[in-house]
């Protein structure tokens, strides 16, 4: 905080702590239990927390099942936490998909669209990246008082 002298502003600064996390996976079923496990450690709010695992298990579990990785390629896995905010992002070198082509199973991608604040699918010639973001400023996450 910077206090002001005669003629001279107040104010006080307020920053939120932001924590990032990247993670290089492998393609097994064991990833998904790590991701979460970076999550829980790097101090996910608890209002968050259940939505973000969850959502952040499933697109891991997704590319593991899906993108036909060899097992010397990996899964990038990032996380930006903060209070209020959660952008998750997995990434690999397979071929993608078209999320609205999906008609068999596809029960993480209903889960991202009901519970996700937003959410994409980024695919180009260097593989794909499923993102979603938990947003409690929206007022979406807020517990009842």
């Amino acid at each position: 905080m910077r206090r002001g002298g005669a003629g001279q502003h107040s104010f006080m600064a307020t920053a939120t702590e932001t924590r990032d996390v990247l993670l290089a996976l492998e393609p097994r079923p064991e990833s998904a239990r790590l991701a979460r496990r970076a999550l829980a450690t790097n101090g996910l709010d608890e209002d968050i927390a259940h939505t973000v695992t969850l959502l952040a298990t499933e697109i891991v579990g997704n590319a593991v099942r899906h993108a036909g990785l060899r097992s010397d390629q990996r899964i990038v896995f990032f996380a930006r936490l903060s209070e209020d905010f959660a952008r998750i992002e997995v990434a690999d070198q397979g071929d993608g998909f078209d999320p609205d082509a999906v008609q068999t199973e596809g029960f993480g991608l209903r889960l991202l669209a009901k519970l996700a604040s937003r959410w994409g699918v980024d695919c180009n010639d260097r593989g794909c990246k499923v993102w979603f973001e938990i947003d409690r400023r929206s007022g979406r996450f807020r517990r009842a008082a």
